[in-house]
């Protein structure tokens, strides 16, 4: 099967297209009654041909493969009447990967949606039954297979326009991602995911991360929102908890770092990003530059288990420590800081350092706002945010 997957027609090498084949492969699609693992994999394999060769994809199944090629036929059939009604295969004709990660995600959500719903419809008790003698001999031919596939069949033929709409959702939503992964960073990125990051990608891409960093992003980047004035050398440092109980607002951090990250690119600012669990140490990353995809996976390291309650001080005059290696004494800066509760179990009030933090915010035009993830009943008085934003609120900006 991965020498016919191999002879795939595509511009992808053949390193990357092992490399895309592992992930295909790590699916561990299990042997059923309805369909073995093969099956799931020319399914595949006719999806993805589809998509690189268009209308011309029976010249691409296999002949030999008899038990399977009128089934195979009628799903093409399908697929290619609806892509060509619905893409025109403009979409995908810039990128092999593209294609590739396309149909993997079609061919997941119906093997997960469609044919395990089939399967409970069809009584998968009483096909048993039925070829209960010929199961009960040393292997199941392919004749009893075919006859399978029939019964399948016919049941899809007469479901179709349910099947339809359950197409209809899933390309929708692979459209609405790979769009999003676009806007993000560029119709150029899917040349530039490295193979490592592949597995990592695709997860994504099922979750809908892409969609709903990208709905965060276009909220964080009102001028309302980042404004600080378009002095050249003004400074942004973003800082983010990340200990375990900040991995649900993910999509609102990485939304916010590239939000930040495109805006200081656009009007000549420094823009810093440091992550901490207890403090600013080893675990700080500094971007200066566009965040390109393999460093945006960095955004999402092991969040780390928090042991001691997090030094918020230290983080503070961390971040003041950058703006003040970054700014001259006309510039001005913003913080900000994405945390939870935790901020309250050690909240720093020293008399003094209170003091000195707001005479530092006045004389270098500093402002600091606190995005607040934690629980809203727990929420306090923060003395040197300027700004507290909630979720809610964050949604809100036009």
């Amino acid at each position: 099967m991965e020498e016919i997957l191999l002879k795939n027609p595509s511009a992808l090498s053949d390193e990357r297209k092992e490399a895309l084949l592992d992930l295909l492969y790590s699916e561990h699609c299990n042997d059923s009654i309805l369909l073995k693992s093969d099956d799931f994999y020319l399914f595949f394999h006719d999806i993805w041909s589809l998509f690189e060769i268009g209308e011309e994809y029976e010249s691409e199944i296999v002949e030999e493969d008899i038990r399977l090629k009128e089934w195979r036929i009628f799903i093409l059939e399908f697929f290619s009447a609806r892509n060509l009604e619905k893409l025109n295969f403009e979409y995908l004709t810039d990128s092999s990967l593209k294609k590739f990660l396309v149909a993997l995600y079609i061919w997941k959500k119906i093997k997960k949606d469609y044919f395990y719903e089939m399967r409970k419809a069809l009584k998968i008790e009483k096909i048993k039954n039925e070829y209960e003698k010929d199961f009960a001999d040393s292997e199941v031919t392919g004749d009893i297979y075919h006859e399978i596939h029939l019964k399948v069949q016919s049941y899809w033929y007469m479901n179709l326009f349910r099947f339809n709409s359950i197409y209809d959702r899933i390309l929708d939503e692979v459209l609405e991602e790979t769009k999003a992964v676009e806007l993000l960073f560029g119709d150029k990125i899917w040349e530039t995911i490295s193979n490592d990051n592949l597995r990592k990608f695709m997860s994504y891409i099922e979750s809908r991360h892409f969609s709903e960093v990208l709905f965060w992003k276009s909220k964080f980047q009102t001028e309302q929102f980042l404004k600080v004035g378009l002095d050249p050398n003004s400074t942004y440092v973003f800082c983010v908890q990340k200990d375990i109980s900040m991995k649900r607002s993910l999509t609102l951090q990485n939304g916010l770092a590239l939000a930040v990250s495109e805006f200081s690119q656009q009007h000549e600012h420094n823009s810093v990003f440091l992550s901490f669990i207890k403090a600013i140490g080893q675990e700080m990353i500094t971007h200066k530059e566009t965040i390109d995809f393999n460093h945006y996976f960095e955004l999402d390291k092991s969040f780390g288990l928090k042991t001691e309650p997090i030094n918020y001080k230290g983080v503070i005059n961390y971040a003041f420590t950058m703006l003040k290696l970054e700014l001259s004494h006309s510039n001005s800066g913003k913080i900000y800081l994405i945390c939870n509760e935790l901020l309250f179990d050690d909240f720093p009030d020293d008399e003094d350092w209170i003091s000195a933090v707001t005479h530092y915010k006045k004389a270098k035009k500093i402002e600091i706002v606190v995005i607040y993830m934690g629980d809203k009943t727990k929420l306090q008085q923060i003395w040197f945010a300027d700004k507290i934003l909630i979720p809610k609120q964050l949604a809100q900006f036009k």
